[in-house]
């Protein structure tokens, strides 16, 4: 942008009885006004994570005034998580002889760029891998703050993460002795500690090798319920069972009844 200014003068002089007015104008003088405004965005290749899951993230700066930008630097938190050593990269859609220079100070990751022309954009990507989180409410949000020696720092859009998983724990149970002949029940406890439905859960009990699977309508039961499709291996002993869905801290007991034969 050229911004223009001039003076004027007037004065006046007399000529015996005669009063003379006269103006005068300066040399008008241009002014080029010169803006360093940088943008930025912060993506990352997922909307949601688990603990140890390993996200992408991109960084999208561009210098959209008139002149160029100094020793831009970046500061990008990482909450709960760690880089993954040797994932950085950068680029220009442009060609550029600009360097960008990367710092890893404790949950900070700092990108230098010595200099970011008009327009000129680049693109720093990086993984980081997410920690073992133990507390399935917290999500995560990040931004990155921007600055360069002609601006102070401004922030970015703000990227938020939710934690969004099916985790099932299982847990085997069975009298710590039986006789032989007599009936044995083998209990299987499962739960979804996540917080997102779990389906099409396949469940394999390998029995022992002398189980005998009752014949009564109950022999196998999923929360009191009898079963009737199951698929059991005589010769091997493995049973297969299958649930359609379970909720979030949804619980399913299941019970198989038989006998230890000889």
């Amino acid at each position: 942008m050229i911004v223009r200014s001039q003076a004027s003068v007037s004065y006046a002089y007399s000529l015996g009885n005669l009063k003379i007015n006269n103006i005068i104008n300066s040399n008008a003088v241009d002014t080029e006004i010169r803006t360093v405004k940088l943008l930025g965005k912060k993506t990352a290749n997922s909307e949601f994570f688990r603990p140890n899951d390993v996200i992408t993230y991109n960084l999208v700066l561009t210098n959209t005034g008139n002149s160029v930008a100094n020793h831009v630097t970046v500061n990008d938190e990482l909450n709960h998580q760690k880089m993954v050593e040797g994932s950085f990269t950068y680029s220009f859609l442009e060609n550029s002889k600009s360097v960008v220079k990367m710092k890893v100070s404790d949950n900070n990751l700092l990108f230098e760029i010595d200099e970011l022309k008009p327009y000129e954009v680049c693109i720093i990507s990086y993984q980081a891998i997410i920690n073992d989180i133990d507390d399935i409410s917290v999500n995560l949000q990040s931004s990155s703050s921007i600055y360069s020696k002609e601006v102070p720092p401004i922030a970015t859009n703000k990227l938020y993460l939710k934690q969004r998983y099916a985790k099932i724990e299982c847990e085997k149970k069975c009298v710590d002795y039986a006789y032989l002949n007599t009936e044995i029940c083998y209990h299987l406890v499962l739960k979804n500690i996540g917080n997102a439905p779990a389906f099409d859960i396949e469940i394999t009990d390998q029995l022992p090798q002398t189980f005998e699977l009752a014949k009564a309508p109950d022999a196998i039961t999923i929360n009191d319920k009898s079963q009737d499709i199951f698929a059991y291996d005589k010769k091997t002993r493995i049973l297969k069972l299958y649930i359609d869905k379970m909720e979030p801290q949804d619980k399913t007991n299941i019970v198989i009844k038989g006998k230890i034969i000889k």
